[in-house]
């Protein structure tokens, strides 16, 4: 079944959502396929809803995915602690709307972009994107005082995440 997909500026159409795929299966080469996947996704639907430098809360977009039927199914597009997926309700229509939506994804042309995140469970400092086609993936650890630290996770939660 067909699906077209469009980008909603709106997350009150996820209220019950889990994960239903990831869009990373094969860890081997990940930072490239991680960056690539990022790059498609704004290329395909622009700006997300959020975004932020917090790895495990990067960003999220609201897609409608409406199927040839006019079946209606609202899902997200997110980069979490369990990194880049679909989300939605937990049912057999959201499954295979996100599995759609995965695969059109997967075939898109990516654009140019460039991102700077932390995860500070290492602490580390991730920067990737796209430049010139090519995608990267660069991750160095952060040696960083206490204070620093403390700096840093300040920044990142005193208002949400960091955007």
């Amino acid at each position: 079944m067909p699906y077209t997909f469009q980008s909603v500026k709106s997350m009150k159409k996820l209220t019950d959502s889990s994960k239903l795929y990831n869009f990373i299966e094969d860890f081997s080469n990940y930072g490239n396929q991680f960056s690539l996947i990022c790059g498609k996704i704004k290329a395909l639907f622009g700006q997300p809803i959020y975004e932020t430098k917090n790895l495990e809360n990067l960003f999220s977009y609201c897609i409608l995915a409406t199927s040839e039927e006019a079946e209606e199914v609202y899902l997200d597009i997110y980069c979490a602690g369990s990194g880049l997926a679909v989300g939605g309700i937990s049912d057999e229509k959201s499954r295979k709307a996100a599995k759609a939506l995965v695969d059109y994804v997967r075939q898109a042309k990516a654009i140019d972009y460039a991102h700077k995140a932390y995860n500070l469970d290492g602490p580390t400092a991730l920067e990737f994107g796209i430049k010139d086609g090519t995608p990267y993936y660069n991750e160095t650890e952060l040696s960083l005082s206490e204070k620093e630290f403390k700096e840093l996770f300040f920044n990142m939660y005193k208002n949400g995440d960091v955007k």
